[in-house]
């Protein structure tokens, strides 16, 4: 055998090994590699993942503490470590001195636990919404911790009869019932005071009668101090108020005269002198013509506005309300 045929002999062979070394490779080791690779790179991207979440959760789990270490570190209630249930009753009666009918206190007993004691009371009467609101508004908002419970309304009108003038009032009111709790003995940490302890004794100040060491808390981060509106006050009223001012009832008083742009009504005997803009029962004037010798009013008839149009029964109008009597001279005779 020539060297010619054994030179193709080996290059054959080596090029049969190298064929079966890269068909080996290629089909039987490289999928198993690529396959591992690719499980590998999708363990990879969840573990990112899972970390990408974790940071968020972290960022996020941050903020809400900061924020809420923020509001207890900003709390400006105080749970004083003695309360006296003299003093409690003493501030709810200085609420409530104005503005109700009845305000009735009952005493529920004292409720203690691990980080506080509370004193319970159950409080009932009939006041005034506005009035109400008040209080409410004063034992949410003092600085020290009472809460109250259960706030039942009804709306109720009262009739009161003036003993001199005898006149009759209506108030549109309301009847309550509601429970309030006065929180003492707090665990330490728990009221304000250990967090503006080193304040100055000068600013210190009394809120009803309870005295604190701690400044008055900013009007702008309260709610309203004074209700948006009366619920309880029917916009149709089904009774008219009484007239408790005796003020001029224009659709029952005489229109006398006009002078010098003023209305003179005679009412109950007497003579009364009205311009535009003045009161009278259930309105006011809104207008003096003495052209045309006519007075205008608009009144609120229990939520129900109408206007009264009351003319002077004199002059050119009397005249052509009785008929023309005008007479030739060759009638006159």
């Amino acid at each position: 055998m020539s060297n010619f045929v054994q030179n193709i002999v080996v290059l054959a062979v080596c090029w049969l090994l190298v064929t079966a070394a890269g068909v080996y490779v290629t089909f039987f080791e490289q999928p198993e590699e690529l396959d591992r690779l690719e499980k590998a790179e999708k363990v990879t991207r969840l573990k990112e993942a899972e970390l990408t979440t974790l940071l968020a959760e972290e960022a996020s789990a941050a903020q809400q503490a900061e924020q809420i270490l923020r509001r207890w570190e900003a709390r400006y209630k105080i749970i004083p470590k003695e309360l006296e249930d003299e003093e409690v009753v003493a501030y709810l009666n200085h609420l409530s001195r104005t503005g109700f009918k009845n305000f009735d206190i009952t005493f529920g007993g004292i409720r203690r636990t691990r980080d506080f004691s509370a004193y319970a009371y159950q409080i009932s009467g009939r006041g005034f919404f506005d009035a109400l609101y008040r209080v409410v508004w004063e034992l949410e908002n003092n600085r020290y911790f009472f809460r109250v419970r259960d706030l039942r309304l009804e709306h109720i009108d009262l009739v009161s009869r003036d003993r001199e003038s005898q006149r009759e009032a209506l108030h549109v009111m309301v009847s309550f019932t509601m429970g309030v709790e006065a929180y003492f003995g707090g665990a330490e940490g728990l009221s304000a005071e250990s967090v503006l302890a080193g304040l100055p004794e000068e600013a210190g100040h009394v809120e009803g009668g309870l005295a604190t060491v701690l400044p008055p808390v900013p009007a702008e981060v309260l709610p309203a101090r004074e209700p948006a509106k009366n619920p309880f006050f029917p916009a149709i009223m089904s009774t008219i108020p009484p007239n408790t001012d005796n003020l001029v009832d224009v659709e029952k008083a005489r229109l006398v005269s006009i002078v010098a742009g003023k209305a003179i009504f005679l009412w109950e005997d007497e003579y009364h002198q009205l311009d535009i803009g003045d009161p009278v029962y259930l309105g006011k004037i809104i207008l003096v013509d003495p052209t045309e010798d006519r007075v205008v009013a608009r009144l609120n008839k229990g939520g129900i506005i109408d206007e009264v149009e009351l003319e002077l029964q004199t002059g050119e109008r009397y005249r052509q309300a009785l008929g023309p009597v005008n007479l030739s001279p060759a009638e006159q005779h």
